[in-house]
């Protein structure tokens, strides 16, 4: 019994490191090559080493490719909002200013039927602590498709774990991006930024009260 209330506590505090990084957003650009691509993300508590999480787009519902992208091992402040693309020039073009990270490989090169998993990388092995789309299923048709537009999180939802939920996004609809040279001057732009964590979810205060409470 004490062997399984000492792992049941392991996994309780390993929950906060998880659940500081959320996918906050998607985008599939409307300028030469389809850029940019990217996700945009948010950080609800200190990240002390950014490097323990990675990012994977499972195209066409091909299913998951694993980890393709790890971040460097940088600090982010809670409550900040960054940007990872496939093209640093193409996201510039676009929105404006540089975003803070760019992989010309796989892991960010989405169109709008592409799924994206974000994970943990700080346990034995890679763990999906977010996701966006159904990485068994192409997004074309389907409610979450974003091609030529963008998706974006509810605020105060998430990290939804490694099941999609739908219900913690909104759409620009299809085609939104279609004919537009830059985000400021779009009829649809992509909101920038907008988002918040639950404030009434303290996980790691809660999590470290669990696992006290497991030795009373």
């Amino acid at each position: 019994m004490k062997k399984l209330l000492l792992i049941f506590a392991v996994i309780l505090m390993a929950s906060p490191a998880a659940a500081q990084l959320i996918i906050t957003g998607l985008y599939d650009g409307p300028l030469s090559g389809g850029l940019p691509k990217g996700i945009e993300l948010y950080a609800c508590d200190d990240i002390a080493d950014l490097s323990v999480y990675g990012v994977g787009s499972a195209n066409n519902g091909g299913g998951t490719d694993g980890v393709e992208y790890t971040f460097p091992a940088d600090f982010i402040p809670a409550g900040t909002t960054f940007y990872a693309a496939s093209d640093s020039a193409g996201f510039y073009d676009f929105f404006g200013f540089v975003p803070e990270y760019f992989d010309t490989g796989y892991a960010l090169s989405i169109n709008g039927d592409d799924a994206v998993e974000l994970f943990y990388l700080g346990g034995v092995d890679p763990v999906v602590v977010d996701v966006f789309g159904d990485i068994n299923t192409d997004g074309t048709g389907q409610p979450w498709e974003y091609m030529d537009g963008w998706a974006k999180r509810v605020t105060a939802t998430g990290p939804d774990g490694n099941v999609f939920n739908i219900n913690s996004w909104y759409f620009s609809g299809k085609n939104a991006f279609d004919g537009e040279t830059s985000n400021a001057t779009a009829a649809t732009p992509f909101p920038l930024d907008n988002f918040a964590c639950d404030p009434a979810v303290d996980n790691e205060a809660q999590s470290f009260g669990s696992v006290k409470s497991l030795f009373r």
